[in-house]
């Protein structure tokens, strides 16, 4: 008998206007008069966010240096130089806060500013990790990425391709988060991230490595992704909508930290990589793309995402989803200037590169040798 246990989670807290007590929630976890330090992008300073919660910080007894020097798709040059300046400032607390991008690189520095190593030898998991001591809390600021949850994350090498590192140190003790921080994304970001939600949880529920636990995660990420993402885009100060959209990011994390992903974020990484195509966007297109071709994997799986959906069936997903769209006003399409620059040969070869074929095999129905260069071609059509 196979005995399948859920993952270490970090600790969930949704709390409204939470931002404005990260001080209470780092001596929680770290304790009192803890050296904090804050990882963000600039645009977080723009919003004042980054100021608000280093002063929330502050005024818990903590001493908080902040580490802004962050674009999307992180190099690890930035992994890097945060883990020296949390190195030098002798830190035992990691605050990250923004999206996919800050989240990520603050969990490689929390696991990583102990011993001041470099990220580089852990690429792919080619190093193991140590048992990580630094403390460390997620605050996402979009509802997608559920990065906050994972025990992965995604950094650049110099040359732009992504690499994957992943280790139990790589998990959050708490993720915090605050809905009003999620407010004054815009409406495309606030859709195609909450898609990037949404195809976490299908393509959990879906994969050849689910099991009955891991399947009550990805189900509660269908469900409040599809009641809550059309309000968050019409309404982006909806704070009803905005926290159902933070449950589905949460629990769409957890469940891919249990069972991986599947296709459509194998091809998702390569036209990231590739022709930098906005990672929820991606993912949204290459599950459209591919559904009919993965669904024959596992039709039960998919009709049961149907169902959850609102459906009867997977054969409804594809409507369902397209209809989402058109009532948020966008579509699920690769403009021609993206698909000549992307070109089926390197989508093809991408998507069996080592950082991906994960994914690929993850899928329940097995790949043949000529299937990512007609998976390829099926996305590029779109």
């Amino acid at each position: 008998m196979v005995d399948f246990k859920l993952m270490k989670q970090p600790s969930l807290v949704l709390d409204a206007g939470g931002a404005g007590r990260t001080g209470q929630y780092v001596t929680e976890i770290s304790g009192a008069a803890s050296r904090v330090l804050l990882v963000c992008d600039k645009a977080m300073n723009e919003f004042g966010h980054a100021g608000r919660v280093a002063d929330a910080i502050s005024e818990g007894g903590h001493q908080v240096v902040q580490f802004d020097d962050l674009t999307s798709d992180p190099k690890e040059s930035a992994v890097n130089a945060a883990t020296a300046l949390g190195a030098d400032e002798q830190i035992n607390c990691v605050v990250g806060l923004g999206g996919g991008s800050a989240l990520d690189t603050a969990k490689l520095v929390a696991a990583l500013v102990q011993t001041g190593a470099a990220c580089e030898p852990y690429r792919l998991s080619a190093t193991d990790f140590l048992y990580r001591q630094t403390a460390m809390i997620a605050m996402p600021t979009t509802a997608g990425t559920g990065a906050e949850t994972t025990p992965t994350c995604i950094i650049s090498q110099p040359d732009g391709v992504k690499n994957w590192f992943w280790s139990p140190a790589l998990i959050a003790d708490m993720a915090l988060m605050d809905p009003e921080l999620t407010v004054g994304l815009p409406a495309f970001w606030t859709f195609f991230t909450g898609m990037d939600a949404l195809v976490h949880s299908i393509e959990s529920r879906t994969n050849r490595f689910g099991y009955a636990q891991s399947h009550v995660l990805a189900e509660t990420g269908i469900r409040h992704a599809i009641a809550h993402l059309a309000d968050a885009v019409a309404d982006g100060s909806n704070i009803s909508a905005r926290a159902g959209m933070m449950q589905a990011a949460a629990y769409g994390g957890l469940a891919i930290a249990n069972t991986g992903c599947a296709v459509a974020h194998n091809i998702g990484h390569a036209l990231g990589s590739i022709a930098g195509v906005p990672h929820g966007r991606a993912v949204s297109v290459a599950l459209m793309a591919t559904l009919d071709w993965a669904m024959e994997g596992n039709p039960r799986a998919f009709d049961r995402v149907g169902e959850l959906l609102g459906g009867k069936s997977g054969q409804d997903i594809r409507p369902i989803l397209t209809d989402l769209a058109a009532q948020c006003g966008y579509d699920f399409a690769l403009t021609d200037d993206e698909k000549q620059a992307i070109g089926v040969e390197r989508l093809a070869s991408d998507m069996v590169a080592d950082a991906n074929i994960a994914m690929l095999e993850s899928t329940a129905r097995d790949a043949s040798e000529s299937d990512p260069k007609y998976l390829a071609e099926l996305t590029l059509a779109a």
